[in-house]
């Protein structure tokens, strides 16, 4: 064999192994199964003609006068009754379902409850694992301190004590972002707004940040409280409550917000307003 058949046969093998790789690694490619699509929500459609529809509405059972647990152990509050009131609407069944609301939104996204009303705020942080309904109901937050409190809201967040909020509430949030910002005070976050409120009273903290949906009723309801207390200034702007829901869950989404639009433009949406104290 001369150097030049060497050569040529060398050349000829290598073109050879290149055009297979090629063609092995586009077999290969090929041959993967594809990406599996996303899961279906559970109410991502309308269900069969006929199909009972059992929505498990989660809730926080401390969170009067929009939820909680009565005596009797009984789910109660404005929200409970406009999850009925729209549940009537379309013939769905309602299961009552209180969770730690630290950990709610969880529940939600792991399929534990289908939706969430109990005041709950459409927060930006929120809106990136969940969806939410149409809004129906705005508030503020708040600086609540001693009747006897001298100093300002800009002293009582430099003041080095304990500012009570609700764990997991936007008083939470609220609570942390003044603290990036500089502010010189010390959170203490308890289990509900009630308890943060008691806090102050005891003297275990020097003010409570709130939010007056939960204020009004709360003072109205418990008036020698109210007496101990008063509003030091607003933190932040207005904030909207609305219902929140899987994101997939389109087709329970829409009949949430045909029938929640068409509830808060009745007049019973004042009766209920009116009952549960809400202003």
């Amino acid at each position: 064999m001369t150097e030049k058949t060497s050569r040529r046969d060398a050349i000829k093998y290598a073109a050879t192994a290149v055009v297979g790789v090629a063609v092995g690694g586009a077999v290969g490619w090929s041959a993967k199964p594809a990406p599996a699509p996303p899961p279906k929500g559970k109410f991502a459609e309308a269900p069969p003609e006929g199909t009972e529809v059992t929505i498990i509405h989660g809730f926080d059972a401390a969170y009067p006068p929009f939820t909680e647990i009565d005596p009797t152990g009984k789910a109660v509050g404005f929200d409970v009754e406009v999850v009925q009131l729209i549940a009537e609407r379309y013939g769905w069944k309602v299961i009552p379902k209180p969770w730690d609301w630290s950990t709610i939104v969880t529940a939600l996204v792991n399929g534990d409850v289908d939706i969430i009303e109990s005041g709950m705020t459409h927060t930006p942080e929120r809106a990136e694992k969940v969806w939410f309904s149409i809004p129906y109901y705005s508030y503020y937050h708040q600086l609540i301190a001693s009747v006897n409190e001298t100093r300002s809201m800009e002293e009582i967040l430099n003041s080095g004590g304990y500012i009570s909020c609700q764990l997991g509430a936007t008083a939470d949030s609220w609570a942390e972002k003044l603290l990036s910002k500089g502010y010189n005070f010390k959170k203490l976050a308890l289990d509900s707004y009630a308890l943060a409120f008691q806090a102050v009273l005891d003297g275990r903290a020097v003010a409570v940040i709130s939010d007056s949906a939960f204020t009004g009723p709360y003072f109205a309801e418990n008036p020698a409280t109210a007496a101990k207390l008063k509003e030091i200034g607003k933190i932040g702007g207005i904030e909207t409550y609305a219902i929140a829901t899987r994101p997939e869950d389109n087709w329970l989404r829409n009949q949430i917000n045909y029938a929640l639009k068409d509830l808060m433009d009745s007049p019973k949406w004042d009766e209920l307003k009116a009952k549960w104290l809400v202003v």
